[in-house]
């Protein structure tokens, strides 16, 4: 419930920014619109006068057309779609598309005298090709089985743009290899463009940068405890503060305006200490223990941000954890080095992280840490280990 209220508390922080809908007897209003940065066309949207006006919700069967000024474009168009999976397990056995009539939301994604719309249903994502303000046709791109086992692909989409694209350029050529993919088609369709009238400019959208890298130096609050299975011999290592260095890689998915990041952030952290402990079973004996525990650990996971206002933002993050050894290992021995002599190499089970930080500007950022338990001794039977965790994080963006 708690992570509910969270989302839908940030999800309220998407704003409305300024743009325009054509109603079907084709006015035009201006005005703001809640831009969540679709990831799947939309069927309705929302829009307000002002920012005292209240909210209304407008669909496919009030609007032709919409648009959030620096951001995207989208078309209602009735088309014949074929919503063929590419997905292996689900792969259809005719050649053919298989059409159905539907309203959509097209994205557009290319304007011009040759026109790239998308639409995109979860899994879903189809291209659609409009010329001269002609009739919106999909692009044919479908993978299908036969003979139970194998997999063609119907690429009729390059016949479709060899006979629409009418301007020779050497572009053009690259018709013959083109793929079904949105960068690829996008540059085509911008390059027959630019052939047909030497005046085209491209619509630019505004876009935020994709990849931050950010230096992060951290306070480690670390405790190690070891047990040796085969007897009551159990050594607590102690909790130790210190320091550790780490570069983040956060990558935003192209959804949700920014609010969803996969990260990676690699790090050195170490554990050394040593500790003398009294025996008294069979006979008296004094035991030492050093430890010295050094590794790289490679945390990779989701971050989600909780936009406060145009410069601060919460954020929280879930990570897998996992340590490469570099100089890892534990001693045990008497104190006059008789009988009881043990050196193991420490390898770390996988443990996950949560955080829970904040961002200034996008350039400086605190974040705290905690990890769940993990044995470093799983490798040895007869031991068995505990080292928690926690972190305090600054951050830096260097790009």
């Amino acid at each position: 419930m708690a992570l509910l209220c969270v989302y839908g508390w940030s999800f309220a922080q998407i704003k409305f920014e300024t743009g325009y809908y054509i109603t079907n007897s084709g006015e035009k209003t201006e005005g703001l619109i809640k831009n969540v940065d679709w990831n799947s066309n939309p069927t309705t949207f929302q829009y307000k006068n002002s920012e005292s006006d209240e909210v209304k919700t407008w669909s496919l069967k009030d609007v032709k057309e919409f648009k959030v000024y620096n951001g995207a474009k989208f078309v209602r168009a009735e088309v014949k779609l074929d919503r063929s999976s590419h997905i292996l397990s689900r792969l259809s056995n005719q050649r053919a598309p298989e059409f159905k009539n539907e309203t959509l939301f097209l994205k557009e994604m290319v304007d011009g005298n040759v026109r790239l719309y998308k639409y995109s249903d979860g899994n879903l994502i189809k291209f659609f090709l409009q010329t001269n303000d002609g009739k919106i046709d999909q692009l044919l791109y479908k993978p299908f089985q036969f003979d139970n086992d194998k997999i063609a692909y119907n690429k009729d989409f390059r016949k479709q743009l060899e006979e629409s694209f009418t301007c020779t350029n050497e572009n053009q050529r690259k018709i013959a290899n083109v793929e079904y993919v949105e960068k690829e088609l996008v540059d085509l369709f911008i390059a027959q463009n630019k052939c047909l009238d030497p005046d085209y400019t491209v619509s630019e959208q505004k876009k935020s940068r994709k990849i931050n890298i950010n230096i992060r130096p951290r306070v480690n609050i670390s405790s190690l405890d070891l047990t040796l299975n085969s007897g009551p011999l159990y050594t607590d290592l102690g909790r130790q503060t210190n320091f550790g260095v780490g570069v983040e890689f956060e990558y935003f998915l192209p959804f949700n305006k920014n609010r969803w990041a996969v990260i990676a952030e690699p790090n050195y952290r170490y554990f050394k200490n040593e500790v003398t402990q009294d025996l008294n079973y069979s006979y008296p004996a004094t035991l030492k223990t050093t430890v010295d525990y050094s590794t790289i650990e490679l945390p990779i996971g989701l971050r989600y941000y909780m936009h406060l206002n145009s410069s601060s933002k919460f954020f929280i993050n879930a990570q897998y954890v996992a340590d490469l050894p570099l100089n890892a290992k534990i001693e045990i021995y008497r104190k006059d080095d008789s009988a009881m002599n043990s050196t193991l190499e420490p390898q770390s089970d996988p443990a996950f992280a949560f955080g829970l930080g904040y961002k200034y500007r996008n350039k400086y950022g605190a974040e705290f840490r905690f990890f769940t338990k993990r044995g470093i001794t799983n490798n040895y039977i007869l031991y068995s280990s505990n080292y928690e965790t926690t972190s305090f994080i600054l951050s830096y963006n260097i790009f």
